[in-house]
């Protein structure tokens, strides 16, 4: 009985034993397992992360995605006042086609009343519409394009300054001949429009090349 009790009590030792590190080595592996799933997973982020670091990029396009971040950035800063104002200067390319079309056709129409001694009544309207639609635009352009005495690019310092030049002709233009009669019919203003034409023709090349390039017209 005894040799019985001590063979049993061997035997529990030896199966404990061997419980104890089999249990062990599964918490082990499963340890292991875990530890390989995160380092993969590690090396996948960072492997993403060197891909968007070294993803090819032109200088143009950097400067140019640096450009709408600034932009879009400034346009969130933007007060109410601010955004209305900057919305009602975009305006300004539909503002232009106004006395870009009757300044000349007034000019045509003048020459030719003139010429024939029966100058048309309603050219004096025309008139009037085209220089008022001249200080408009002039102000819509100084809304769309912000208020700065001086511009980096040229075209731009002449395009805005031309243009506020025609403005407040064609407003001065506009009350001279609404309050003179006369005025519209006059040998003075056959000139007059001559200059706003040929000041126009400039003005609507350099708006044209801010938008398309100087180049635009080359043959």
């Amino acid at each position: 009985m005894v040799l019985k009790a001590l063979i049993l009590a061997l035997l529990l030792l030896l199966g404990s034993g061997w419980s104890a590190p089999a249990g062990a080595h599964k918490d082990h592996a499963k340890k292991m397992a875990e530890q390989a799933q995160q380092l993969k997973q590690k090396q996948a982020q960072a492997q993403a992360q060197q891909r968007t670091v070294n993803h090819p990029m032109s200088p143009e396009v950097h400067e140019a995605v640096k450009d709408d971040l600034e932009r879009l950035e400034e346009e969130r800063s933007k007060s109410w006042t601010a955004r209305s104002a900057d919305w009602i200067g975009r305006l300004h390319p539909l503002a232009v086609h106004f006395p870009l079309a009757l300044f000349p056709i007034s000019w045509v129409a003048l020459m030719l009343g003139r010429r024939r001694g029966d100058a048309e009544p309603l050219l004096r309207s025309i008139i009037i519409v085209a220089g008022a639609s001249a200080g408009v635009a002039g102000v819509l352009g100084w809304l769309n394009g912000g208020f700065a005495l001086v511009d980096a690019d040229p075209l731009l310092l002449w395009h805005r300054w031309l243009g506020t030049g025609v403005g407040l002709g064609g407003a001065a233009v506009a009350l001279w001949t609404w309050r003179h009669r006369s005025a519209a019919h006059s040998k003075t203003m056959v000139w007059v429009l001559g200059w706003f034409t040929a000041a126009l023709l400039a003005q609507g090349w350099l708006g044209g090349a801010l938008v398309h390039g100087a180049d635009h017209l080359n043959w």
